[in-house]
């Protein structure tokens, strides 16, 4: 009973068929037993490397290869295991030996040829491609690597020459003919290189792309006049490519010629045949470019809304506008812009956010409620737009629904405590607003666990405190330790001191307040507090003067008129 088995299918282009052209034939002089053995380890190495498991598959084929020196099968997939791990060596001995053992398969002589080339065997590729050749002389892609093997080895006069067989035997194409212009300009062989070009061209002189071939060949060697001349002929067979003004551009540029330059890419631009993605393309760079060169920020703006106008529908057309507008501190038009872009392309997350970003920064909190409930509806596993919304609803006052949207997003927080931290204390404002003081607590504790030294956290949360006369000993020991962090911020000196204030230590109660209402322009309820603790200070008319001093500057606190009025502290 004889048993044969294919080599496994490999992921690489050496075995990309579904199957080995050539199955090695196995078991010759081996017992039944063997055979069946050699089958079955041999298909489990198989399963075991296509896992993944490429050890697991090595130590498998070795194994096969103890039963059956002689199978080629095995010496392929071991060949091949050790060229994807580097081990180029081992990969060579191994794919020669399965070449040589059997020389009409072509996976064995493509894994030969790619050990060789790996190992810089230039040479010997090229003799088992010259082989393959003879074997499939109806195969153009053996002729192909012929003639790279023979490029890399330096020997260019049999690489052209295996490229004009090639096109003798399967006609000229665009991709031999620029691989043997190649060859030529490393000869510096001008002329042919020309020539070549030329008949490029004659296969089809209506194709404009062969012309610009042409050009950016002049330019290379200096022949700007001929160049210009061959881009003119261009534009008399096809005026409207947008990619023949694209290659003048480039032209004008060398040249030094700016405004001619400017005017052919405005020309690409204004049309519509040229893909938008190419504009894009064109305008990153002038994105780069320009925060280097800054003058040249008025063309990238006008290539912009040539490209919206141009193709309005594009989100990507908004986007890259909204992008220029937003660096350069144009944040109302950018919003607009983003916006724009985000109605046209719902399905793109980073434009959403950018939208909902900047609505935040010009408070724009009804626009926010609304695009980030929309944004939650496309992305519900988002963090950011739970934490935004809840930032809207809390702006709107609408408190109860920023509590829920705020709970519902920290599942989808992962290691991001700056954005948990963000989460707890906004979920601390929104609950303190509900008068929900126990959760409003929890929050704020929560988030101190996070980050136990957040100066923000901590300030907010003693100050609540304060306000409703409410461990009033952590209140102080929380704003204390933010001072201590932040030893010149007004607001956490006016908490400071209206915490001592409820705690009845006046006299240093005065002391921050005094270099709160100090400090900074007029707060009116920095003002307000120090005028209270003047008061308790038996400092009326000086009170009076400060509670005066909070309502010009906007006071509005519901005994605030009442102490003016009847000189008297309300509280």
């Amino acid at each position: 009973m004889i048993l044969a088995f294919p080599a496994c299918k490999s992921t690489k282009s050496t075995t990309s068929s579904a199957t080995s052209q050539a199955a090695a034939s196995h078991g010759h002089g081996l017992s039944e037993q063997d055979q069946i053995r050699f089958g079955a380890i041999f298909v489990d190495a198989c399963k075991e490397r296509m896992r993944g498991n490429v050890e697991t598959a090595e130590t498998m084929f070795r194994e096969c290869l103890k039963i059956d020196p002689t199978s080629a099968a095995v010496k392929y997939e071991l060949g091949n295991i050790y060229r994807f791990s580097g081990m180029y060596d081992n990969a060579l001995k191994y794919a020669r030996e399965c070449a040589n053992d059997d020389p009409r398969n072509q996976w064995y002589q493509l894994l030969y040829i790619e050990c060789l080339h790996n190992k810089r065997q230039y040479a010997a590729a090229a003799d088992v491609y010259a082989r393959l050749v003879k074997l499939y002389p109806e195969r153009p892609e053996f002729y192909e690597g012929l003639a790279a093997e023979y490029m890399y080895g330096g020997n260019y006069d049999k690489s052209y020459k295996t490229y004009d067989d090639i096109e003798k035997k399967f006609g000229q194409s665009e991709t031999f003919t620029l691989n043997k212009i190649k060859l030529l300009k490393q000869q510096k062989k001008t002329a042919e290189a020309e020539a070549e070009l030329r008949k490029l061209i004659q296969t089809d002189p209506s194709e404009a792309r062969y012309y610009t071939y042409l050009a950016e060949f002049y330019q290379e060697n200096g022949q700007n006049d001929k160049a210009l001349e061959v881009y003119k002929s261009i534009l008399a067979i096809d005026p409207n490519n947008p990619m023949v003004h694209l290659a003048l551009a480039d032209y004008y540029k060398q040249q030094g010629n700016k405004q001619k330059f400017n005017d052919e890419v405005k020309l690409a631009f204004e049309n519509p045949d040229l893909e938008v993605d190419a504009k894009l393309k064109i305008l990153i760079s002038y994105y780069q470019y320009t925060e280097q060169y800054p003058e040249y920020i008025p063309q990238a703006y006008e290539l912009c809304q040539i490209m919206v106008k141009t193709h309005p529908s594009a989100a990507e057309a908004h986007s890259i506008y909204a992008d220029y507008l937003y660096r350069d501190k144009k944040i109302k038009e950018a919003c607009d812009e983003y916006l724009q872009a985000a109605r046209l392309d719902k399905g793109r997350y980073p434009i959403w956010n950018q939208l909902m970003l900047l609505e935040v920064e010009l408070n724009r909190y009804d626009s926010l409620a609304v695009h980030s409930a929309e944004a939650l509806e496309l992305f519900p596993n988002q963090a950011n737009t739970y934490f935004l919304n809840g930032i809207a609803n809390i702006q709107l006052k609408n408190y109860q629904k920023a509590v829920d949207v705020l709970k519902d997003g920290l599942e989808f927080v992962y290691d991001n405590n700056q954005l948990l931290l963000q989460f707890y204390s906004n979920l601390g404002d929104a609950y303190n607003a509900l008068k929900n003081y126990e959760k409003s607590d929890k929050a704020f504790d929560d988030a101190l666990k996070v980050d136990p030294d957040n100066t923000s956290i901590l300030n907010n949360y003693a100050y609540y405190l304060s306000l409703r006369k409410q461990n009033l000993e952590k209140a102080e020991k929380y704003s204390k330790r933010c001072n201590e962090l932040a030893p010149n911020n007004r607001s956490y000196i006016d908490t400071y001191g209206w915490i001592l204030y409820q705690l009845g230590k006046y006299k240093e109660a005065e002391e921050w307040l005094a270099r709160a209402a100090k400090m900074g322009n007029k707060s009116a309820v920095i003002l307000e507090h120090y005028g209270d603790v003047l008061y308790k200070l038996g400092r009326t008319e000086e009170a009076i003067d400060y509670w005066k001093e909070a309502r010009q500057a906007g006071g509005t606190s519901d005994t605030l008129e009442k102490k003016i009025a009847d000189k008297k502290l309300y509280e």
